[in-house]
């Protein structure tokens, strides 16, 4: 049976043995999913003291700017969080909802909503027209282009004071900042929007329907570690279908399993 819809829940623990799997369900959750996972590699390389760690964390900047510039990220959080906004207002008529939480969160959105609309500029006003990071932007677009020979520039930056890296690289990643949270914090509200429940993969498959009258955002998928499986997953505007594969050795084709698989479902809509 399909969720009932969108409820205003919390995180739900689970154990530290547990994988989970996410599925956006549209193009604007699969862009903030990508830019979530940029910035914490980011975040985890950027603060460390080695100069691998500094180059990797140059890179996954590059990265993080060249997604921004092929969309307006700022106007799509913006959009996303109006629409949350627009969604809270409606479940507000609903019985059971906690209406003291639910003002709270939407002061909370509009006061997001609010950073974003006021931060000047474009995010990427830091690096553009900066001939360093346009050359290691260039060079690290080819397979072992940042070597020593190639930007003798670059290599020089690498033998300076870990503080001295970190602070150039924190600078170029500030203006992204205010899109990092909103990013966060959207995510978290999405993920927040759907209760896990506890279904079984008969044969290792699994199909649903999914409700049109809401607007889902992404599924999640969570197994124990120790089932020694993957899910496979594939949605469409009404139905989804899991397949979860044994992945062996990965030398070999992964195989579909055969056995029943128990999971922890969410499907998030707000």
């Amino acid at each position: 049976m399909p969720d009932t819809g969108p409820q205003l829940s919390g995180f739900h623990a689970l154990s530290q043995s547990t994988l989970t799997f996410e599925q956006p369900l549209h193009e604007r959750v699969r862009l903030l999913l990508r830019l979530e996972a940029l910035v914490e590699r980011f975040r985890g390389t950027s603060l460390a003291a080695r100069d691998f760690d500094h180059h990797h964390a140059l890179t996954v900047l590059v990265d993080i700017y060249a997604l921004a510039g092929r969309v307006d990220v700022k106007r799509e959080l913006m959009g996303e969080i109006e629409r949350q906004i627009a969604n809270l207002n409606r479940l507000a008529a609903q019985p059971g909802v906690d209406q003291e939480r639910l003002t709270l969160t939407m002061q909370g959105q509009r006061r997001l909503l609010a950073r974003l609309e006021d931060q000047v500029g474009s995010v990427d006003h830091r690096i553009k027209g900066n001939e360093f990071f346009t050359s290691v932007r260039q060079r690290t677009a080819l397979p072992g282009g940042a070597c020593d020979f190639d930007l003798p520039i670059y290599h020089y930056w690498l033998s300076q004071p870990a503080a001295a890296r970190e602070e150039l690289l924190l600078e170029w990643f500030q203006p992204l900042e205010t899109v990092a949270e909103a990013t966060t914090q959207v995510l978290a509200f999405m993920r927040a929007a759907g209760t896990p429940r506890r279904m079984t993969a008969h044969d290792g498959y699994y199909e649903q329907g999914l409700d049109t009258n809401y607007a889902w955002q992404m599924l999640r998928i969570s197994i124990d570690s120790d089932q020694q499986c993957y899910p496979e997953i594939s949605a469409g505007r009404q139905r989804f279908t899991v397949r979860f594969l044994d992945p062996g050795d990965f030398h070999e084709r992964p195989r579909i399993v055969s056995r029943d698989v128990p999971f922890q479902l969410s499907c998030c809509a707000i």
